[in-house]
């Protein structure tokens, strides 16, 4: 197939993607004010999009909203992101239960493939596609159980992990993010294996570790 389907978005989900994004990204930063009239202004829409957008995104834990006071860019702390990768580890290993003898060598070829697209963005130093490919491994492999409710709530947590990742690069410059590639290789090998306690063990290392340096990450930001 040469095309994918497109989906239409509505105002509201068009805005909060552009608003995603750009907490994701870093170009929003955590305890940032984000005002209905600077983003009706810079966006071109109507503050009801963006007020439902808002919403969406409170759901989605980025966007913290307080009385009187307006929406907020949430700023992740210790136990944030404990609870986090926690339930990270938990989801990954729910799928790996359920996909561990039905993943395919289409399956497998698409998956080297995204470690090898990971590998060039590295070589060319684009960091922000390294994580977005990073995340779209997990995802596939979530995605792969077609579990509603197990993509579901990891709909829910990715923007927050992928936010979280964010603040990491921005507290350890100079992170080596080849990490990732060798850490993939480790899942491919155990899923090819068959090996579900394999998978999971990966996943609990790979999960404590990253979990790890993004507590480092999150209290170094917040001393200064």
């Amino acid at each position: 197939m040469v095309f994918s389907q497109i989906r239409p978005l509505s105002l509201r989900e068009q805005v909060a993607d552009q608003i995603r994004n750009a907490i994701i990204e870093g170009r929003l930063k955590p305890n940032d004010h984000v005002t209905e009239s600077s983003l009706t202004e810079q966006l071109g829409v109507s503050r009801t999009p963006v007020r439902e957008a808002l919403i969406l995104l409170e759901r989605e834990a980025l966007i913290v909203s307080l009385p009187h006071r307006g929406s907020f860019v949430r700023a992740f702390d210790d136990e944030d992101v404990a609870a986090l990768f926690s339930m990270r580890t938990t989801l990954e290993n729910f799928a790996a239960e359920l996909i561990i003898n039905l993943l395919t060598e289409k399956d497998f070829s698409h998956l080297d493939a995204l470690i090898d697209e990971q590998r060039q963005h590295s070589q060319r130093r684009d960091f922000k596609r390294v994580r977005s490919t990073d995340m779209a491994f997990h995802q596939y492999l979530i995605h792969a159980s077609q579990h509603p409710h197990l993509m579901r709530s990891w709909q829910e947590i990715v923007a927050q992990v992928a936010a979280v990742l964010y603040l990491r690069a921005e507290a350890i410059p100079n992170y080596d993010e080849n990490l990732a590639l060798s850490d993939h290789r480790k899942i491919v090998a155990a899923y090819r294996l068959r090996d579900v306690n394999a998978v999971k063990e990966e996943n609990r290392r790979i999960n404590n570790r990253v979990e790890g340096e993004c507590r480092h990450a999150v209290k170094m930001l917040t001393s200064k």
